[in-house]
């Protein structure tokens, strides 16, 4: 009996054997396929990943043409809309007497102070000038095309219409660097200084007050309904903050500048744009600046929020144009300062990430 038992194990395991023998002699070359189909699919996997790339490439390329195509034909068609305009702009971008007019509307108005300080400027720039200006806003091809509620251009533009070049590179040149910046650094004087003794010391006050101020950032804005601006402070090296409204004589003056008091207020540990509802502050809203023709708003940027918000609901095809600038010290000098300041003070004007990593 036992030799039977082992003589049929042996046979077990002798077919056992052959089987596997049998089927490796099989499975080998299929799984050769298999490995070889493998290695084909991810060739395969990563050649479409590389034409994607190559489409998205061609198609942002041929966007970009014709963004640019765009701006050709309407560059050559509002060249022969303004011809006559273009003509007579000698008169209307006559230096002295803008610039007198903007310092006069810049000095008569009402500093106040709730809850920082702002003034609200009516009938900043010479009437011809503004009607001129709102004719020389150029059309949408000729702002960033990123994002459709939210688009920019640089007031100093490279290439557009004759009309917009002009009048937009006068509004930055000579109205916002020779006319609004001095006069605004002028009329926030004392605001100014105690905003000095609060960032920079009581005693480097003197040495602030001998900074040079430039006009920075200027740029032309676009807004459309869904657009929202979270209560912030603009960038701590911007002393203050001028915003000129480009309304039609029949926009809503609703879509104006939002003006918040924060609660639990404190001074922003890091220099870029800051958010106290971030941080734990709640913002309460005290006033909506309208927007208006021809109105700046212009605040320091200390204390306190602002923002802006645009329902989606809102009508639509509604544009909101403004352009917007920053005062304040020339990087250079704000930064020999900067390195004069007592350590922890000096800490403060740090980057949100270094300052992120330092409270950790």
């Amino acid at each position: 009996m036992f030799v039977r038992l082992a003589t049929q194990n042996r046979l077990v395991g002798y077919l056992r054997s052959a089987v596997a023998r049998q089927f490796k002699g099989v499975l080998q070359p299929v799984q050769q396929e298999l490995g070889a189909l493998r290695k084909q699919v991810r060739a395969l996997s990563n050649h479409m990943e590389r034409l994607e790339t190559t489409l998205a490439g061609i198609s942002e390329q041929a966007a970009r043409a014709d963004r640019a195509a765009a701006q050709v034909k309407f560059t050559i068609r509002l060249n022969d809309k303004h011809r006559d305009t273009v003509a007579q702009l000698a008169s209307v971008l006559d230096e002295r007497r803008v610039i007198e007019h903007v310092q006069r509307a810049i000095a008569a108005s009402p500093l106040e102070t709730d809850p920082y300080p702002h003034i609200v400027v009516q009938d900043l720039l010479p009437h011809e000038f503004y009607k001129v200006l709102r004719d020389a806003i150029p059309p949408q091809p000729f702002f960033a095309d990123r994002d459709p509620i939210k688009q920019n251009l640089k007031a100093q533009m490279d290439f557009g219409p004759t009309l917009s070049v002009r009048v937009l590179g006068f509004l930055e040149d000579v109205i916002a660097r020779q006319a609004i910046r001095p006069a605004v650094v002028e009329r926030f004087h004392e605001p100014l200084q105690q905003l000095y003794d609060t960032i920079f010391g009581p005693e480097f006050r003197d040495r602030a007050n001998q900074l040079p101020q430039s006009a920075s950032d200027g740029r032309l804005m676009l807004r459309r309904p869904g657009y929202y601006l979270a209560p912030h402070r603009d960038p701590k090296r911007s002393m203050l903050t001028c915003l000129l409204y480009l309304a039609g004589p029949r926009d809503d003056e609703a879509y104006g500048t939002q003006i918040f008091r924060v609660a639990d207020d404190h001074e922003a540990a890091f220099t870029h744009t800051y958010y106290p509802e971030e941080h734990g502050s709640r913002c309460e809203l005290v006033k909506m600046v309208p927007y208006r023709p021809n109105t700046m708003l212009v605040f320091l940027n200390s204390s306190g929020a602002h923002g802006a918000t645009i329902p989606v609901d809102a009508p639509a095809g509604l544009e909101r144009f403004t352009y917007q600038f920053y005062v304040g010290p020339g990087p250079d000098a704000l930064n020999a300062l900067i390195e004069d300041l007592a350590p922890e003070r000096r800490a403060m004007w740090q980057s949100r990430k270094a300052s992120a990593q330092t409270s950790m």
